[in-house]
């Protein structure tokens, strides 16, 4: 996962790019972040995805949790290649959510469902 800042956080959003992304935002202190943020990376370790991950502390960018009005981390958005959003998700989740999200907007070939449920 790659840490972005505030400004390219915003420039990400806004730049065209032929693959899809995903945002973890978070703060410093919460502990359901660290889970949050470890949960995501074992999702990546588990296959290989043309998804981009991003995470953002929240606690360095007051101007992107006003942009998207978060008022709660941790928070987990996913983006298709087009830019456009896909699936928001607020609090702690199971990798198994977070993989859904990851599986939905991935440009590998298949049927996203058969592959997480691993058939």
């Amino acid at each position: 996962m790659q840490s972005l800042d505030e400004a390219a956080v915003f420039k990400r959003l806004h730049e065209p790019s032929p693959r899809a992304f995903s945002f973890l935002f978070y703060t410093t202190h919460c502990a359901q972040c660290k889970i949050a943020h470890a949960r995501v990376e074992r999702v990546m370790q588990k296959s290989k995805f043309e998804v981009d991950f991003f995470t953002c502390n929240l606690d360095e960018a007051p101007s992107v949790a006003e942009h998207f009005g978060i008022r709660s981390v941790p928070v987990c958005m996913t983006y298709n290649q087009k830019g456009e959003q896909q699936r928001v998700e607020y609090g702690l989740k199971s990798e198994t959510v977070y993989e859904s999200m990851i599986l939905s907007v991935n440009t590998q070939k298949g049927d996203p469902k058969s592959r997480l449920l691993g058939f």
